[in-house]
């Protein structure tokens, strides 16, 4: 039972990184609205530590399920694994990981899509502005007056 409590453990502290991480990604999206492109760039820092993090847990999860003998055990199989005595406690757990999963990934979304639409207007802006450039260049070569002749 310690070794499932420890599985639990693991599952609860995954949950807190997610919510965490679940937070940067708002702040990257509140960053790109403002046009803050170092406020991204520090999200996206904050995010590569996360991703060390997470991967961290993978191992230990791995592990655990090793210890325990449910290697292949999906998360939505877990209750079913569980002792009876710790079946609510898997459930909540389970449930409020997958929750926060959700909220992780429309945050993602969310922070993703602001910042292809910045980009794209941003890659609009720049054509706009070499053409604007490129324009006037010919325009002003069409109205110099050539003095050789």
């Amino acid at each position: 039972m310690a070794g499932w409590q420890d599985y639990l453990k693991l599952m609860r502290e995954l949950t807190g990184s997610l919510e965490a991480l679940a937070q940067v990604e708002r702040e990257k999206n509140a960053a790109a609205s403002r046009g803050d492109l170092a406020g991204v760039e520090e999200c996206m820092r904050r995010e590569q530590v996360m991703s060390l993090t997470l991967r961290g847990y993978d191992q230990r999860r791995d592990k655990l399920l090793s210890q325990l003998g449910l290697e292949g055990v999906t998360l939505s199989q877990l209750e079913d694994h569980s002792p009876d005595e710790l079946q609510l406690e898997t459930k909540a757990v389970v449930e409020e990981l997958r929750r926060q999963y959700k909220l992780f990934q429309a945050a993602s979304q969310v922070a993703r899509d602001t910042l292809e639409i910045n980009l794209r207007s941003i890659e609009q802006l720049q054509a706009k502005r070499a053409g604007d450039t490129s324009e006037a260049e010919e325009e002003r070569k069409q109205h110099q007056t050539d003095f050789r002749a």
